[in-house]
C-alpha cells in the first residue's frame, strides 16, 4: 500500500477501530520496505495520533515507535525488558522524568564528551532540550546562552529557572551581580555591550543561522559574528542550534572543529492544507477559523498586517475567550485605549504578537495560548523565530516579509510550528500562498572567512594579527585619519563611516555647536534639539523605531515629555486627539517606549557623548557629559530597574504603580527581592495585576 492511502486510513476513527489489526499489519510492511525514509515515520505519528482507536493493535504501534527511536511517545511500563533497557537509556533530567528520542540522544552523548556541536535540525526536533539537559549535568560553571530576541530570552530564562535555580544563578541583564556558577541569556547587543566574561565554559548560539549576512541586518548579525569570534577561543564547548540550513561556511568549521549534525527527523507530522485558489482570502480565513477548533497560529508579513487581520476576525465573529483573556482585554482597555485592536481582539480570544506589542503582555499572550486561554494567535516573525508554543494548526497567510519573499527556509521554520511533541502527533499547515522551491541557505560566518560581506565594524573586532591583507587595507583609512582616534571608533561598535561625518561636521563647526554641546545632567531645549538632530543625521534617525518620531524635532520634543513621567494612558489619549486613530497612537507611544527610549536614544547618545568628549577636549573646550540624561531616559525617568520589569512579565504601567515600593534598588537583583517581598494584599491593585505580579515573582 502506498503513502497516500495508508495516509488515508489512519484518519478516520471508525475505519480504524473496524479495520486495526489490518491496518496496523499494513503500515508494518510499509515501514518495512522504507525503514530509512521519512515516510514511514510520518505514517507511524499520523497512527500514535490514533492510537486509543486501535485496540489491541496498539501494541503494534507502540514496537513501531520504539524501532524508530520515539521514546518520549513510549509508555515504559508497556515496554519488554529489552526495550526498557533502551527506554533507560534515553531518560535524562530530574529523576528522569524527560525521555529523549534516539537523535536527541545521538547529540546528546557527543555533547557530554564536551565536544562542540552545530545542530541543523527541524523545529520539532527538541534542540533547545538538549540545553537544558547539558546543563543539568552540571559540567560547566559558566553558560553563555546567546538568543536573537527579548522574547527568546524571557521564554529560556523561564524554562531553565525552576530547574537550576539550586545551582545556578540566571542572568539576563547587565546590573545583575553574577555568583559563582552563572547562566548569562543575552541578545547579540548585550553581550557586546558589557565587558567581557573571563571565564567562560559552555557558548551556546540558538538560531544560529543569524551569523548570515543575508539573514539580518548589518548590525545585528556582526555583533552575532563578534560574539562568536571573541568566544570560539575563551569557551570550553560550543553548541550551534538551528533549523535545518544548507552548506556551513567551511571558514567556521576549520575554527571549531565542530561534530555537525543535519538532521531531519521528525517528531511531529504535517498536513498540508491548500487554499491557495480562494480569490478572497481574508474572507476565507474567517471561514477557516470558524472551523477551528484547536490552537492555532496565523502567520503574517507585517504588523500591520497582524493587526488588519485580527480586525477582520473580530468583524467576522470569532470568538474563543476566556475569564482570563477577558480580564486582561479589560485591562488593557482601561490602561492603553479601549478601541486598540489588541484588546478588542484580546477580548474575543484572539492574540495578537509582534514585536511593537510590550514584552510583558507577549509573554502573557504566549502563556495564554499554551494553556488554551485563547485560541487565536496572530503574529509576524518575532513569534517564529524559535519561540516554542503548543499550536496544532498553522495558517501561513501571508508570503513576505519586510516585503521579501519567504525563502524555502524561513518557510519550513514556519510550518514547523505546527504540531507539537508529546500533544500534538499530527501538525495542520494552511497555506495561502505557493511554498517556495529555492535551495536551503549557505550559511556563511564572516568573522571566520573575512569576506567582502564582512562589515567595517565587524573586521574591526578581530584581532590584528588574524586580520588578512585584503581586511587590513579595508581598515587603513580608518588608521589613517586623525579626527577620532581609532579604538574610539571600534569602542563605539557603530558603522565607523557615520562616526567620523559626525566627527566632521562637529569639527566644522565647532564654535556654534560648543555651546549647546557641553551640557551635562539634563540638557536645555535648545541643547536636546541640537542633539537629536546630529544623532538623526548620522545615524540614520528616519529608519529606527518604526517611524514613532518623524523628525528630530519630534524625538526631542518626546524625550522632553517623558522627563515629567506622563502615565501611558494620557500620552495615548493625547496623541489620539491629534490622530482620531487608536491604533496609531497607542503604536507611535509604545515604540517610542521600547525602541527610541528603550534602546536606540540612549546607546547613540553615548556614542556622541564619547566623540564631543574627544572633539572639545583636544582644543581646550570643556565638553559635556551626557551619561546622566541617558540613563534616566533609558529608565523612562522611572526609579532604576523598574522599567526593565517589563521584560520579566510585569507592564510598566504596572510597575509604575509599584515604583514608590521599589525605588532605591542599587541592582535589578534587589528590586528583583523587593517584588517577592511585596505584600500583595496592602497593594491598590486588579486581580488580573495581582496575578501577573504572582507569575512574575515565581519566575524571577
Amino acid at each position: 500500500m502506498e503513502f497516500a492511502e495508508l495516509k488515508e486510513l489512519v484518519v478516520s476513527p471508525a475505519v480504524i477501530r473496524k479495520n486495526s489489526f489490518a491496518i496496523a499489519k499494513e503500515i508494518c510492511s510499509f515501514y518495512s520496505s522504507h525503514v530509512d525514509d521519512q515516510a514511514a515515520q510520518d505514517i507511524v505519528l499520523r497512527a500514535l495520533e490514533q492510537r486509543v482507536n486501535f485496540g489491541k493493535s496498539k501494541d503494534v504501534l507502540d514496537a513501531l515507535a520504539r524501532e524508530i527511536g520515539l521514546f518520549p511517545y513510549l509508555d515504559p511500563t508497556r515496554l519488554s525488558a529489552m526495550d526498557q533497557i533502551a527506554y533507560e537509556m534515553h531518560r535524562f533530567g530530574e529523576q528522569g522524568k524527560q525521555v529523549f528520542h534516539v537523535r536527541q540522544n545521538a547529540v546528546f552523548q557527543v555533547l557530554l564528551q564536551k565536544k562542540n556541536v552545530i545542530l541543523s535540525a527541524p523545529p520539532s526536533f527538541g534542540k533547545s532540550l538538549l540545553i537544558d539537559a547539558l546543563i543539568l549535568q552540571q559540567m560547566h560553571d559558566n553558560v553563555l546562552i546567546v538568543v536573537p530576541t527579548i522574547a527568546l530570552i524571557d521564554e529560556t530564562r523561564r524554562r531553565l529557572v525552576p530547574k537550576v535555580r539550586e545551582a545556578y544563578k540566571v542572568i539576563t541583564h547587565h546590573s545583575q551581580i553574577p555568583a559563582r556558577r552563572n547562566i548569562f541569556i543575552y541578545t547579540q547587543e548585550r553581550v557586546v555591550e558589557q565587558p567581557p566574561l573571563e571565564h567562560l565554559d559552555l557558548l551556546v548560539i540558538d538560531e544560529f543561522y543569524k551569523l548570515n549576512p543575508d539573514r539580518e541586518d548589518d548590525e545585528r548579525w556582526a555583533k552575532l559574528n563578534a560574539v562568536l569570534y571573541q568566544y570560539a577561543k575563551k569557551a570550553t564547548q560550543i553548541y550551534l542550534l538551528g533549523p535545518n540550513v544548507g552548506e556551513i561556511d567551511p571558514a567556521l568549521l576549520r575554527s571549531l572543529k565542530p561534530e555537525v549534525f543535519d538532521e531531519e527527523y521528525r517528531t511531529v507530522a504535517a498536513e498540508v492544507h491548500d487554499e491557495t485558489k480562494n480569490p478572497v482570502p481574508l474572507v476565507r480565513l474567517v471561514e477557516l477559523c470558524r472551523s477551528l477548533t484547536d490552537p492555532t497560529i496565523i502567520f503574517c508579513s507585517s504588523p500591520e498586517k497582524a493587526m488588519l487581520v485580527a480586525k477582520e476576525l473580530i468583524a467576522g465573529g470569532i470568538r474563543a475567550s476566556s475569564p482570563e483573556s477577558e480580564a486582561a482585554a479589560a485591562w488593557v482597555a482601561k490602561t492603553y485605549h479601549p478601541e486598540w485592536h489588541f484588546g478588542l481582539a484580546l477580548r474575543q480570544g484572539i492574540g495578537v504578537h509582534h514585536g511593537r506589542i510590550p514584552r510583558s503582555l507577549a509573554q502573557f499572550l504566549v502563556r495564554a495560548f499554551d494553556e488554551c486561554q485563547i485560541q487565536f494567535l496572530v503574529c509576524t516573525s518575532t513569534l517564529i523565530e524559535g519561540v516554542n508554543t503548543k499550536a496544532r494548526n498553522m495558517i501561513i497567510f501571508d508570503h513576505t516579509i519586510d516585503r521579501k519573499n519567504i525563502d524555502r527556509f524561513t518557510f519550513n521554520n514556519i510550518m514547523g510550528r505546527s504540531g507539537r511533541m508529546g500533544r500534538y502527533f499530527v501538525g495542520h499547515v494552511y497555506l495561502f500562498h505557493d511554498a517556495p522551491q529555492d535551495e536551503l541557505p549557505r550559511i556563511e560566518v564572516p568573522a571566520f572567512s573575512q569576506t567582502d560581506a564582512a562589515s567595517d565594524i565587524l573586521l574591526m573586532r578581530l584581532e590584528e594579527t588574524e586580520l588578512t591583507d585584503a581586511s587590513r587595507e579595508r581598515l587603513r583609512r580608518f588608521r589613517e585619519q586623525n579626527l577620532v582616534p581609532y579604538e574610539l571608533l571600534r569602542e563605539n561598535d557603530i558603522d565607523p563611516e557615520s562616526q567620523l561625518k559626525l566627527a566632521a561636521e562637529i569639527k566644522e563647526n565647532l564654535e556654534k555647536y560648543a555651546p549647546s554641546l557641553r551640557w551635562r545632567t539634563i540638557p536645555r531645549w535648545e541643547d536636546l534639539l541640537l542633539t537629536c538632530q546630529l544623532i538623526w543625521r548620522h545615524f540614520d534617525g528616519r529608519r529606527k523605531a518604526g517611524h514613532s518620531a518623524s523628525s528630530p524635532d519630534q524625538l526631542a520634543y518626546f524625550l522632553n515629555k517623558l522627563k515629567s513621567t506622563p502615565s501611558t494612558h494620557d500620552w495615548i489619549h493625547s496623541q489620539y486627539l491629534y490622530w482620531k486613530d487608536a491604533d496609531r497612537a497607542v503604536t507611535k507611544i509604545l515604540d517610542f517606549y521600547r525602541l527610541w527610549a528603550g534602546v536606540h536614544f540612549p546607546r547613540l547618545l553615548r556614542i556622541l557623548d564619547r566623540i564631543q568628549k574627544h572633539l572639545l577636549g583636544t582644543v581646550g573646550k570643556e565638553p559635556g557629559d551626557y551619561e546622566l540624561f541617558a540613563t534616566k531616559v533609558q529608565n523612562l525617568f522611572l526609579p532604576p530597574f523598574v522599567a526593565d520589569l517589563d521584560e520579566y512579565g510585569i507592564p510598566l504601567e504596572l510597575a509604575r504603580k509599584l515604583a514608590p515600593q521599589l525605588a532605591g534598588s542599587e541592582s535589578l537583583d534587589e528590586l528583583f527581592q523587593k517584588v517577592r517581598q511585596m505584600d500583595l494584599r496592602k497593594t491598590d491593585l486588579e486581580r488580573f495585576e495581582r496575578q501577573i505580579i504572582e507569575i512574575a515573582r515565581a519566575e524571577m
